[in-house]
């Protein structure tokens, strides 16, 4: 699934997806969030790419750039949602890391979109909130952002729908792993993408779906996912490769195998 306003390059193994609309702001229909969903699931299935990262054309205009600023509106009136996946896409589709680099104003939706992503860098001057109640809009997706901050933090960004929250809030929250500079956003994604990409891509498919798995089943459902994993990993060609360039002292070369 491809869309006008989602552009999707690759940076050796990192699959780069920006959004690109940015005189809406970047607002979303149905076909941004369906070539945002087929994105990952191609992240997922190629074996040449390890991480994703999630990013906005901000414009050319400083004071109005923005990460998403949710759903078209005049498309919601329009039925253009149709198209899958929404909501999904705040849940995390892909088996791989996937970071979100946030510029400007990151509203309804927008949140959406980055709670689908595991780690989130924003600039300074970015702005969050959640104004769907303002206008009788659903958000189906809030279970998945309660589950990465407080009920209360939740609680505080869904029903204070008036209220745009700073950077440093969503921090406070726990929500953003880095708040970097303005315009530091994507570098900084980029350069954590890089790390990742160069780690074991077993071990890091493996800890995502662990740490996930916490949330949704039991404790000792979790702790048998993890033997599971263990058991694979130590038969792994890699596994060998970690430990012959620890002594050696040299960089590992991961083939995943």
């Amino acid at each position: 699934m491809t869309s006008p306003f989602v552009r999707v390059a690759t940076d050796g193994p990192v699959l780069v997806v920006t959004l690109a609309r940015p005189q809406k702001r970047n607002a979303y229909d149905g076909s941004v969030l369906a070539a945002v969903g087929a994105a990952w699931d191609r992240l997922s299935d190629d074996p040449a790419l390890r991480v994703g990262v999630l990013t906005a054309d901000p414009g050319p205009d400083p004071a109005r750039a923005a990460f998403c600023v949710g759903a078209d509106i005049a498309a919601v009136g329009g039925g253009g949602f149709a198209d899958p996946p929404y909501p999904e896409v705040a849940e995390p589709l892909a088996t791989k890391p996937v970071i979100a680099a946030i510029e400007g104003l990151c509203l309804g939706g927008g949140m959406m979109l980055a709670t689908g992503c595991d780690l989130r860098i924003a600039g300074a001057s970015s702005t969050f909130g959640l104004p769907e109640a303002r206008w009788n809009l659903p958000a189906q997706w809030l279970g998945a952002l309660a589950r990465q901050v407080l009920p209360a933090h939740a609680l505080e960004l869904a029903l204070l729908a008036d209220e745009r929250l700073p950077a440093s809030r969503l921090h406070e929250m726990g929500w953003l792993n880095r708040v970097v500079p303005d315009g530091e956003a994507l570098p900084t994604a980029m350069g954590w993408a890089g790390r990742l990409a160069a780690l074991a891509p077993a071990a890091v498919r493996n800890f995502k779906e662990l740490v996930l798995a916490g949330w949704y089943t039991a404790p000792a459902e979790a702790l048998a996912l993890g033997h599971r994993h263990a058991a694979a990993q130590m038969a792994m060609h890699d596994t060998v490769e970690g430990g012959t360039a620890f002594a050696e002292r040299r960089v590992p070369r991961f083939e995943d195998r």
